[in-house]
């Protein structure tokens, strides 16, 4: 596989993001907490390792969405943006 580089961002162009990988496990999930971040029936994820991860503009607002997981998004717009995992759920 080689090396891509992708690039995103929120709606407004306040946070810009770059990514030197190809995502990995993209995914649809359609749990409960997706459905609410995304205002929708599911949210398309896939994962990227962090050490590839960089943001070119802008700074991501964080919210708790539950103990295991945090959401990241543009406190601008509200554009959901990234997922992180902050520990394993039992």
């Amino acid at each position: 596989m080689t090396t891509k580089r992708l690039s995103g961002g929120c709606q407004c162009g306040a946070v810009r993001f770059r990514a030197e990988i190809r995502p990995a496990t993209a995914h649809i999930c359609h749990c409960r907490m997706c459905q609410k971040a995304a205002g929708n029936y599911f949210m398309p994820l896939a994962n990227v390792m962090k050490a590839k991860f960089q943001l070119t503009r802008g700074e991501i607002a964080w919210f708790a969405s539950s103990d295991p997981v945090r959401r990241g998004f543009c406190s601008a717009c509200g554009t959901p943006l990234i997922f992180e995992t902050l520990s394993a759920s039992t």
